[in-house]
């Protein structure tokens, strides 16, 4: 796991004229690698990389260049399948100088150049970035889920700048401005999504894809589209035979353990978050039966706190039943009052307030391993969200005669809660994008000064998958899919990937293995969803391992109380950017109405108007930081 930078300019001279702003770039991203860092330019090109060692300590320098010197590479992530790889390389002749599994990308290469040909081949997360100088191309990619973020603007003249963080952009010098059409889409959703970013000509390169720039110019394409051609799916086609419930999870078991397996490869030490759900508690069950020795865990808690918001008992009883070694960092309550501290974990606005706690645990996680794996994706591919019920449920109701689906959607949106239930029933993925939304544009509308509103407001959200996906009918699995492409990728994965890169610390998620997603995706829907309880196939699999009281447990969520730190009335911070702040200089908010709600949310606004606050602040705290 690193960070990395670069530049190309095509320009008069050559990139090394940009060393100082190369160079400030790599220091911004110290964090994502404080054991090695690195240099290189050549011609219009020039790539710094910070390391944080994990596999062949020694011999995983980057920049890494070729045998012959005609390519070059940086790299952030981790090939899983790398051994593999080699095995197959080594046989056909390449001869390896390291052990990295960089080194596996540059030989791939070698033996197929084509970006598509090559990047399909890849089991890992990563960010990557190869010069060629035969063929005078740079290639940029990003791993198919879009675990490890990538970041690039294109300037004047053709000159290209690209980084693992936003921040690190900045620091190379590219403009703060920010973008109207994303700073919308950040407030009504919170956050951004890919090919996006907040700031203005800044992109995200979405997951699945590549960048290439030579002398036909730069085009941006995708290698693979998760969900329609990822491995183990021939033409789109399920790979689930619909055998019985026992033989489904006996294949779901034996996938996960591979990625288990393959994610603990690794020559620093290797830990798992524990959160006490069924989630991280299957991870460390398969660590541990893999591993077959006691494996860290860690987990975070808080004392005073009110009930749901405190697992660590949990926690410590799934501990005590695998024999891990278990970590516990307990916090007082008004940690989680001090939302504020969890800006500088943010490379980019994200309303999430979990980040914090998620940064605390990895710092503490950080004084023992250098590695953990996490529970995330398990939600998304398995419907383990409340909010999957609805989708079902307006499945079921779109196939009755018209009048009987009349009453019943009305009789669900009575009885049932969520913002979802209002949609049912859903005709299009469409429908279900449209319940996304954290608020009305209307309430937008009213915070927003009217030049800005004509601006950012009018402009339509465009994904970076086929639009007309938009309007494929609806089902619970379009409805999973469409929530793995934008709240998984764009805001969950990450925040994972800030607040632990911010600890130096390497987080890995098997959930999210292809093996494993193209296995989910195929199950029929009563595999996700019986008798109304979630994840029910990854239930049956981890009752193999845990108490039934754990694999069956109701699912709670890493829940901070944000609402009542935005209700507070004490929070000094919150006023002063409403006085005097970034956020009140760009105008592009009604300041005015932002204190009336304030002061409304004191006395107990509407839970929306809360929302709505919390995001406001939060990107006010962040502007404050750049």
């Amino acid at each position: 796991m690193c960070g990395i930078c670069g530049l190309y300019d095509p320009g008069e001279g050559s990139a090394a004229g940009g060393n100082d702003a190369l160079l400030a770039m790599r220091e911004a991203l110290a964090h994502r690698g404080p054991d090695d860092s690195g240099f290189w330019s050549e011609g219009p090109v020039a790539f710094g990389f910070r390391r944080l060692s994990i596999l062949d300590l020694e011999g995983g320098h980057q920049p890494m260049r070729s045998a012959d010197g005609r390519l070059t590479i940086i790299f952030n992530g981790e090939i899983y399948n790398h051994p593999e790889l080699r095995s197959e390389l080594e046989a056909s002749g390449a001869a390896y100088r390291t052990r990295s599994d960089t080194e596996t990308i540059l030989h791939l290469y070698e033996q197929n150049s084509d970006p598509a040909v090559l990047l399909r081949r890849l089991n890992g997360m990563f960010a990557v970035a190869l010069w060629d100088r035969g063929r005078r191309r740079l290639l940029l990619a990003r791993d198919p889920v879009g675990v490890k973020p990538f970041y690039y603007w294109l300037g004047g003249g053709g000159r290209l700048v690209f980084a693992s963080e936003l921040r690190a952009l900045l620091a190379g010098g590219v403009p703060e401005a920010l973008d109207p059409g994303a700073v919308m889409e950040y407030l009504e959703h919170g956050f951004v999504h890919a090919p996006r970013t907040i700031l203005a000509g800044v992109r995200k390169l979405p997951p699945g894809h590549f960048l290439a720039l030579d002398a036909d110019g730069m085009r941006v394409e995708p290698y693979i589209n998760i969900g329609d051609e990822f491995p183990g799916r021939a033409n789109g086609a399920s790979e689930f035979d619909g055998t019985g419930v026992e033989d489904a999870a006996r294949g779901l078991e034996s996938r996960l353990a591979a990625a288990v397996r393959r994610q603990l490869l690794s020559d620093v030490p290797v830990g798992a978050f524990l959160s006490g759900g069924v989630d991280s508690s299957l991870i460390a069950s398969l660590m541990r039966r893999e591993l077959g020795r006691r494996i860290p865990t860690f987990t975070i808690g808080f004392s005073g706190v009110r009930s749901g918001l405190d697992e660590s008992a949990h926690a410590r009883r799934v501990a005590r039943h695998l024999g891990t070694d278990h970590h516990e960092l307990i916090l007082p309550a008004d940690v989680l009052d001090r939302v504020e501290d969890l800006v500088p974990s943010l490379d980019e606005p994200i309303a999430d307030s979990a980040i914090l706690p998620t940064f605390l645990l990895a710092r503490f996680a950080r004084e023992s391993v250098k590695v953990v794996l996490t529970g995330e994706g398990a939600d998304e591919l398995f419907a383990g969200y409340a909010r999957y019920k609805a989708s079902y449920w307006s499945g079921r109701i779109q196939a009755l005669p018209r009048p009987l689906a009349a009453g019943a959607a009305a009789l669900l949106r009575t009885f049932a809660r969520g913002r979802e239930y209002a949609a049912v029933p859903m005709a299009t993925v469409r429908d279900w994008a449209r319940t996304r939304s954290h608020c009305s544009r209307l309430s937008l509308k009213e915070i927003c000064r009217p030049e800005f509103w004509e601006q950012g407001g009018v402009r339509a959200w465009t994904p970076w998958f086929d639009p007309g996906e938009l309007d494929r009918p609806h089902s619970l699995g379009r409805a999973q899919l469409f929530d793995l492409r934008t709240v998984l990728c764009d805001a969950l994965l990450m925040k994972v990937d800030k607040a632990t890169m911010r600890a130096s610390l390497e987080a890995r998620v098997p959930y999210l293995d292809p093996g494993v997603v193209g296995f989910a995706e195929g199950l029929p829907e009563n595999l996700k969803l019986r008798r109304l309880k979630g994840k029910y196939l990854l239930r049956r699999v981890a009752a193999r391992f845990l108490p039934p009281e754990i694999a069956w447990r109701r699912k709670h969520g890493f829940v901070v109380p944000w609402e009542e730190w935005v209700r507070g009335s004490g929070h000094r911070r919150i006023d002063e950017l409403l006085v005097e702040s970034k956020l009140s200089r760009q105008g592009f908010l009604d300041i005015e109405r932002l204190r009336t709600m304030r002061r409304l949310l004191t006395q107990g606004a509407p839970e929306g108007d809360a929302g709505l606050f919390f995001r406001i602040i939060v990107l006010g705290l962040w502007l404050e930081e750049i």
